[in-house]
């Protein structure tokens, strides 16, 4: 590192198995929020499994490091707002098992994101 001044690439992959509710919420004929629960889901609601993954590349000078990087999911925007419930999802065409409503999302797609950062240790800021 001449000079104080770096760089670097890097990214990640991910991907989560999420399996099935537990059966509490899926038991036949419980009132949950004021209706009846189906039959369909007394063993669960299964959750879909999704992948995540990033890619950037950062620039450091001395204590100061700016990271930019690109991320995305090939999670849907249907099963997104089931996660997160996005008070500003849309409304979609067709609903799923955990999402009836066919609300959609855009918060888990793809983004940019930029970061400075500055390092605060004694060593780094020698």
């Amino acid at each position: 590192m001449a000079n104080g001044i770096g760089w670097y690439v890097s990214g990640e992959v991910g991907y989560q198995w999420l399996g099935t509710t537990d059966a509490f919420y899926g038991v036949a004929g419980a009132i949950v929020g004021g209706g009846v629960v189906p039959a369909a889901f007394a063993a669960g609601i299964p959750l879909p499994s999704y992948a995540t993954w990033n890619a950037g590349i950062g620039f450091t000078y001395k204590a100061v490091t700016l990271d930019l990087r690109y991320s995305d999911t090939n999670l849907s925007a249907l099963n997104c707002y089931a996660f997160t419930s996005d008070p500003g999802a849309t409304v979609g065409a067709i609903g799923s098992t955990i999402n009836p409503g066919a609300f959609n999302s855009n918060w888990c797609g793809a983004t940019f994101i930029a970061k400075l950062s500055f390092d605060t240790t004694l060593a780094a800021l020698k």
